[in-house]
């Protein structure tokens, strides 16, 4: 049990206070960049699809297993272009061990799939503004990173100081984002309209 990767995560480099494991930078993929939901990956995908990205902006729900066999599905998600590292929620009424738990599994199940060869984009996000303390640990700086829209347009002051955050943390060399951007928001920002079942993700670079 000990020896159990599931349990014990502790085989790759990490980086603060809470140890988060390191999602290595890698380069953005060539050329357009669509997006898939998780939910929607198949073995019998159309053949376009798997010129794309796997996103994980969707209820937790549909990939919680992760937390205890993060094996589950990685034959479908090799499939793929890319993945985004799950973007387990993160609310801002969530107590802080739900939030830090959330990101370190965000980083865990990235830093995993890559150590099988996948290639992986960190999916950024944040919660309360205590949680800038430790957010973006694990993610290497000038590395492209993914965030979503999705949802947080009833605190946009709130989502906007975290981006902010973001650009002077990680000066990202491309942000994915899978939604529309609000107007405000700076950076390489590389839009991909969200579609919640992954039928009609295209490129929308800006």
């Amino acid at each position: 049990m000990r020896e159990d990767p599931n349990f014990v995560r502790d085989q790759f480099p990490c980086v603060g206070e809470f140890q988060f494991d390191i999602i290595r930078r890698e380069p953005l993929p060539d050329g357009d960049i669509g997006l898939v939901a998780c939910s929607r990956t198949s073995r019998r995908d159309k053949p376009e699809n798997y010129r794309k990205g796997v996103h994980f902006f969707v209820d937790d729900t549909r990939f919680r297993k992760f937390r205890n066999n993060v094996e589950a599905n990685l034959g479908t998600y090799s499939l793929y272009r890319f993945l985004l590292s799950p973007d387990f929620s993160r609310y801002r009424e969530m107590r802080e061990w739900q939030m830090i738990e959330a990101i370190g599994m965000n980083r865990w199940c990235g830093a995993w799939w890559q150590s099988k060869g996948l290639h992986v984009i960190p999916s950024v996000g944040w919660g309360s503004r205590w949680s800038l303390r430790y957010c973006f640990l694990g993610v290497e700086q000038n590395a492209p990173v993914a965030v979503t829209t999705n949802g947080n347009r009833r605190d946009k002051p709130g989502y906007l100081y975290g981006y902010d955050a973001m650009l002077e943390r990680l000066d990202p060399s491309a942000i994915i984002c899978l939604g529309k951007p609000f107007p405000e928001m700076r950076g390489p920002i590389i839009y991909v309209p969200y579609d919640y079942f992954g039928r009609e993700v295209g490129d929308g670079r800006q």
